[in-house]
């Protein structure tokens, strides 16, 4: 009934017109406004509430492809959830195509950064290291790297008729604590954030495929993760300016990228005007709910004239403080093109509430809250985007196993022109692993396993070889094995998961919990390669992750390496998980490969020695 109510008022609204606007067509006003809405589609179950529905959407149910038609949607994104396989991907993209309202082509997009957030199945489209690998390449190879993977990413994109990439991310992430963006940043530098993510967006571009530069106006400040609350950076003007804004500004001017994609996070340098939460609280306006930001910056001063898209609206930096309709309502009013995924659509009455929320925006501009005249703006902008796609030459796509044999090859690569030795090496170089006793310290069970794969890869038997997991090891038996050892090697991921990376947070709250936090964890391995050092042992450190821990290892380890990555590959039954930064590793200490990495962040501002070394 609520919905008939709704429908109801509109039609009166249109009727008799309101607040001095010209009277909107409610049928045109109700395509644009689906224009302006992706949905994601993670899961789907055709009964039962959303809470329950866990099961994943890999065919397009006809409710979803009904809703796509009849709401006039203008695209989706896609998650790993949605991706399988690559025939499975190309019939999904293939039916959401058809379901299209209008004859133009559907937005699809996807987080493909590369490194830890990426979406597609790693078993045919490798992920590559990611931006902070990128970022230590640049001094020896300039762009090649960022070029280059942008290139394959889009191809691979490309492949599965995927149209639109929310990447790169040019955030400058000058915050060691950052626990959301951190590696897949290109560095704390923003020239070199701007000239690598410009190689990378024009690659991607180059190649067919949209791109996204985000997140605006940057995250690389923050110590909370906007999908789990709501960030505040306190940078005055001049230094939003000369970092934050710095890579968007050069970008924009440089590069056009296609969209913009805002951040949850709060600017009182930029706009400190508030808006009145659900609860009744004032807050500062995020900048995806601010027009002094999204309008009159990026819009007016920066010059952007491409698609303007909200990061997802159901993080809890805008769903813990405002419903689905007033973020909506909002985010239009500060000038975005694009509302990304309002609230999580599992069942048929979530795409009836979708519908409603539609109804309420066309109340929004009955009443003129919303300026119609902007609205429609809004909407041919992305029709025409739609309408670029429709007319695109297809760019060349290789087959399948020859993209797949090109990107492996280039994943090996980058993780070995990324490796970077922190600080100085105290170790004599190449090492006969063969004549040694080793014990591995590692993250989990299969990142032990990871280590062994990579010994085998370079044909190194040890005398013996012991793993301690930090996740459920005991500190005395980790103790005993490394006292017979004649080297340690220890390995950490840091920070934890974000949501991020998992997809969207209910993801991150399904994580079973560990015997150890990676507090806990980091703690625990400063003890053991300390032990280690004070018996005599050669001691190895190695970032799987960050590099900001290793500066808490500069007195224990006789060599420190960052590998920006902890990719695998999925395990099968003839080969144990693998990946390329571990066997870039052992490689190094064979003396088979060089370190020419070097560091896109610093570490300390007390060490001087282990800054950009």
């Amino acid at each position: 009934m609520k919905q008939y109510a709704l429908l109801l008022a509109v039609m009166t609204l249109s009727a008799g017109g309101c607040m001095g606007q010209k009277s909107v067509d409610q049928q045109d006003l109700r395509r644009q406004i689906g224009q302006k809405l992706m949905i994601d589609l993670r899961h789907f179950c055709a009964q039962g509430s959303s809470a329950q529905c866990k099961t994943d959407l890999t065919e397009l149910p006809k409710e979803f492809s009904g809703a796509i038609t009849q709401l006039h949607l203008g695209g989706v994104i896609l998650f790993a959830n949605n991706l399988k396989d690559t025939n499975q991907i190309r019939r999904l993209t293939a039916d959401l195509q058809q379901a299209s309202s209008d004859g133009l082509p559907l937005l699809i997009g996807i987080d493909q950064e590369g490194g830890r957030v990426a979406r597609l199945p790693t078993s045919e489209f490798p992920a590559f290291a990611g931006n902070m690998a990128i970022g230590a390449t640049l001094a020896s190879s300039g762009t090649r790297y960022a070029t280059e993977v942008g290139q394959a990413i889009a191809q691979q994109l490309k492949s599965l008729g995927i149209n639109l990439n929310f990447a790169p991310s040019v955030d400058v992430n000058n915050n060691p604590a950052n626990p959301v963006i951190n590696a897949r940043s290109f560095g704390d530098e923003a020239a070199a954030v701007a000239w690598a993510g410009g190689a990378m967006l024009s690659a991607m571009q180059n190649a067919g495929v949209l791109g996204t530069v985000k997140h605006f106006p940057g995250h690389g400040d923050t110590h909370v993760d906007s999908h789990t609350g709501l960030p505040l950076v306190e940078h005055d003007r001049a230094t939003v300016e000369a970092v934050d804004l710095y890579p968007f500004r050069q970008l924009i001017k440089q590069h056009q990228p296609a969209m913009v994609m805002t951040a949850h996070i709060q600017y009182p340098a930029l706009d400190n005007s508030s808006l009145t939460t659900k609860s009744g609280e004032a807050v500062i306006k995020p900048a995806t709910l601010s027009r002094a930001i999204l309008t009159d910056l990026l819009r007016e001063d920066m010059g952007f004239d491409g698609i303007i898209i909200t990061d997802a609206l159901n993080m809890a930096g805008i769903s813990q403080f405002f419903d689905p309709a007033q973020a909506v309502i909002e985010t239009f009013a500060a000038g975005a093109d694009i509302a990304l995924m309002p609230y999580e659509i599992k069942t048929p009455s979530d795409i009836a509430a979708l519908q409603v929320l539609i109804d309420q925006v066309v109340i929004a501009v009955q009443q003129g809250k919303l300026n119609s005249a902007e609205i429609a703006e809004s909407a041919q902008r992305i029709t025409r985007l739609r309408q670029q796609l429709s007319t695109q030459t297809p760019p060349l796509v290789l087959p399948d196993q020859q993209r797949l044999a090109q990107d492996l090859q280039l994943e090996q690569q980058l993780a070995q022109a990324s490796l970077t030795v922190v600080g100085i090496n105290k170790l004599k170089l190449p090492l006969n692993l063969a004549a040694l006793k080793l014990h591995l310290i590692a993250p989990d069970q299969t990142k032990c396993q990871s280590w062994l794969q990579a010994l085998k890869h370079w044909g190194v038997q040890p005398l013996a070889v012991t793993c301690s997991d930090l996740t459920s090891s005991e500190q005395n038996q980790a103790l005993a094995q490394i006292k017979q050892a004649d080297l340690v090697l220890g390995s950490l991921i840091s920070p934890a998961q974000s949501a991020a990376e998992l997809g969207v947070l209910a993801d991150l709250q399904a994580l079973p919990a560990m015997k150890l936090t990676v507090s806990e964890q980091k703690q625990l391995l400063v003890q053991l390669v300390q032990q280690a050092k004070k018996l005599g042992k050669k001691t190895v450190m190695v970032s799987l992750r960050t590099p900001y821990e290793l500066a808490d290892f500069a007195d224990s380890a006789d060599v420190r390496l960052a590998t920006y990555s902890y990719n695998q590959k999925p395990q099968t039954a003839e080969r144990p998980f693998s990946g390329p930064a571990y066997d870039a590793v052992i490689g190094f200490l064979l003396g088979n490969v060089q370190a020419q990495g070097q560091l896109p962040v610093s570490l300390t501002t007390e060490d001087k020695s282990i800054e950009r070394r």
